[in-house]
């Protein structure tokens, strides 16, 4: 795949392959498909465990075709393939393996048919370190997957938990990138309620906490090679930006020792890469910001949302339009910035 300078490439954009809904269904694991709901008509994925809804099910973006066509007319060259909220991290035995390896089957044969329009993600069976590596390894070298789709916990845990590193370091051994997704948050069973609120507030609030775990846990000063590209600007990181700094500053040397740190903290959360997806260019201007446009990536969260999701690539497209930007700062969000971290085209 060759890398042109103009090239857009939508770092979220997600597929429910019908046979993973149908393993799911099969496995009848932790998460099941709701019914749809008799007053709005959407169908959600309840969870059994937190006893809630933890996301909005799409089926939408199936029809390959319908989603080439939709790219070619709002002008999106490539889509990162990544399996939404619930991956297979969320469920346990041999449930979690065949669900693993079914999406990630469903994931690379569209890359597979179309090579110069869709990128794979895997996901991985978590509850188990050894069938996460032995996935990982028939993803890369039999089908052909460039990066883990991931969440910002992993089947309600941590992302800096020492059982994860052998996962981390096959993954900078590889060079692949790591895109975090929020899903189900830690402090669900706090937030209580209903899911518009997990949505609204709790999703942004886990994946804030993945960002700074994955900091003070030194996952990102002990795995250099690992790029981490965090949804949805990154949570609320941008916007506490001051905050944390001031709360830094008065504890530098006390912060460094307890968690032996040898970089600023400040500097590694400036690491990550976020993508642009739901939010307006007033948001991206804070994201900006504190991030940079080096360290920015477009994001639509197709094929969510109305006109069969094509309403929130316009969203997002008319935000960074609204950016103010130089020719070169849009060219990196808009696809430079994507393509180095993909290798496409010696980026």
């Amino acid at each position: 795949m060759t890398c042109d300078l103009d090239m857009v490439i939508d770092f979220q954009a997600h597929v429910f392959p019908e046979t993973y809904i149908a393993e799911m269904k099969r496995v009848d694991g932790a998460v099941i498909l709701e019914e749809p709901d008799p007053h709005s008509g959407m169908t959600y994925f309840y969870d059994k465990k937190l006893k809630c809804r933890i996301n909005t099910a799409t089926f939408q973006g199936r029809n390959i075709e319908r989603r080439l066509e939709h790219m070619d007319r709002l002008g999106i060259d490539i889509h990162v393939l990544t399996i939404p909220a619930p991956g297979a991290d969320r469920f346990e035995g041999d449930g979690a393996i065949s669900m693993a390896r079914v999406a990630n089957d469903a994931i690379a044969a569209i890359a597979r048919a179309h090579p110069n329009r869709f990128i794979g993600f895997f996901t991985l069976p978590t509850c188990s370190i050894k069938a996460s590596l032995d996935e990982m390894e028939r993803s890369v070298n039999e089908l052909g997957l460039r990066g883990f789709g991931g969440f910002a916990n992993l089947n309600s845990q941590a992302l800096d938990r020492e059982e994860l590193f052998p996962i981390y370091e096959r993954l900078a051994m590889y060079k692949l990138p790591v895109y975090i997704h929020p899903t189900a948050p830690l402090a669900t069973e706090a937030t209580g309620i209903d899911i518009m609120p997990t949505l609204i507030f709790g999703w942004a609030f886990d994946s804030t906490v993945a960002m700074t775990r994955l900091v003070y846990g030194r996952v990102l000063e002990r795995f250099p090679e690992i790029n981490f590209v965090v949804a949805d600007v990154g949570g609320v990181l941008a916007f506490f930006a001051q905050r944390a700094i001031n709360i830094y500053s008065g504890r530098t040397e006390e912060i460094r020792q307890r968690y032996g740190l040898q970089e600023n903290p400040l500097d590694s959360f400036r690491r990550f890469y976020v993508d642009t997806a739901d939010h307006p260019a007033s948001t991206l201007r804070c994201v900006k910001d504190f991030f940079g446009a080096d360290r920015m990536v477009l994001g639509t969260n197709y094929p969510y949302g109305s006109e069969e999701g094509c309403v929130l690539v316009k969203n997002s497209l008319k935000a960074i339009d609204g950016l103010g930007l130089d020719a070169l700062e849009r060219e990196k969000i808009l696809g430079g910035n994507a393509a180095r971290i993909l290798g496409i085209g010696g980026a």
